[in-house]
């Protein structure tokens, strides 16, 4: 049954955690492409309009929209945590999955060697497979949709990191909510799960250096990698951060933003791409042409003096927010989408365009066993978008948009 529960996953294109660590060099300099700032198109199937790209909206508790507070938040922990080493950064010191559901979960060490953990959402689509091998960094669900290599010495993979700041794990760890036996309890309990307000949550994919040559020879060497990307090691390998997914509990809804490397092929393809703090061109189309280079998103004297303050390496200048998200539909009532091109389109092979934060996450649920429920897990497949179908959760309680409980279902039975 559990094994039936994860190979429901298939096709899951939500959003979780990241990080990363080496700080250097300059940021990117290539040639931006026309934008302009009116409304994308919506995104259709048969001639039916059936998703919108998100855009920024309110934040509770502040003046700022989402785009600007999803950057401010990003500047504090891109930030490094000490002020004699350009590393590691805030996050990086932050709980992992492991680090938080486990019988004995522990604050890390900020000294603590790196540990990725391959995608839950690769697991995900592959749980049918009994070939399947929970190695840290693996090839990805579609490598071909981006490009990405899949022959090589080392083989090319993408790893991932899911990181919770200390108010998060605090609440999760206080109430017992990292076992599935505390889940049981909190069932029994009635326990309404609502993280705190400053809950912020990270997930981010890292791909080999030795592979980024790969992907994308134009880089040229290993140091300018370095110059291009924040990395890090882990097991002796060196890592570059390419995506990264953020949510913060500020609205009740959460606030959800993703962001792409500005050299990642098609990054703003299917959606296009909106920043209305922190790029000078607001917003930029889709084109027709996939896996094209989008260029330089370029950031805004606002922006820049952020990072500046909080004394940012330049080389987080060469991330572009793809867009935020704080709404499940649009004004006129067609869902909103939001999508990753490396964490939903390459590594879980699915479809930005189809894609919703907010919608995916609605469904982080458990039942009377502790766990996920078979019904909604059962809508991850689909790509979920708008509000969430009340009776699927029937019999569920939500656990505040997070599906870092999908860690709980026991290993031999996925």
């Amino acid at each position: 049954m559990l094994k039936a529960r994860l190979t429901s996953l298939l096709g899951l294109s939500c959003i979780v955690l990241s990080t990363a660590c080496r700080q250097t060099s300059e940021p990117l300099h290539t040639k931006s492409p026309p934008t302009d700032s009116s409304a994308l198109p919506p995104i259709h199937r048969s001639g039916v309009a059936v998703a919108v790209p998100a855009r920024a909206g309110a934040v509770e508790g502040t003046t700022q929209n989402s785009d600007e507070f999803i950057w401010r938040l990003f500047a504090e922990f891109a930030a490094p945590a000490s002020a004699t080493s350009p590393s590691p950064v805030i996050f990086e010191t932050w709980a992992s999955d492991a680090d938080t559901f486990t019988p004995n979960p522990a604050w890390p060490d900020p000294a603590a060697p790196k540990k990725f953990q391959t995608s839950r959402l690769l697991l995900a689509t592959r749980a049918h497979s009994q070939s399947t091998i929970d190695v840290k960094c693996a090839p990805p669900g579609n490598a071909a949709v981006g490009g990405f290599p899949t022959t090589g010495t080392p083989s090319p993979c993408i790893a991932e990191e899911v990181k919770r700041n200390k108010d998060m794990f605090d609440y999760i760890v206080s109430k017992a909510l990292n076992t599935q036996a505390g889940l049981q309890m909190a069932f029994k309990k009635i326990v309404k799960v609502d993280m705190p307000t400053s809950s912020v949550s990270v997930k981010g994919d890292w791909v080999p250096v030795s592979a980024m040559l790969q992907w994308l020879p134009q880089l040229g060497s290993v140091e300018r990698v370095r110059q291009l990307y924040y990395t890090n090691t882990a097991d002796s390998t060196e890592y570059a951060l390419v995506a990264l997914h953020v949510a913060s509990r500020q609205n009740k809804n959460w606030v959800w933003g993703t962001f792409e490397h500005a050299m990642t092929p098609g990054r703003c393809d299917d959606l296009g791409c909106f920043d209305t703090f922190g790029a000078r061109a607001p917003a930029v189309p889709a084109r027709n042409t996939v896996n094209t280079e989008y260029g330089l998103c370029e950031k805004t004297p606002a922006l820049k003096a952020v990072m500046d303050e909080k004394k940012l390496s330049p080389v987080w200048q060469n991330f572009c927010l793809k867009s935020t998200m704080v709404d499940y539909l649009a004004p006129d009532g067609t869902p909103y989408a939001l999508g990753n091109s490396v964490i939903e389109r390459i590594v879980g092979n699915g479809t930005v365009a189809a894609s919703s934060c907010m919608g995916c996450h609605a469904y982080a649920s458990f039942d009377a066993t502790g766990l996920p429920s078979a019904a909604a897990l059962a809508m991850l497949p689909y790509n979920p978008m708008g509000p969430p179908i009340s009776t699927v959760l029937q019999g569920s309680k939500t656990f505040s948009f997070m599906w870092g409980i999908v860690n709980l279902i026991p290993p031999s039975t996925k």
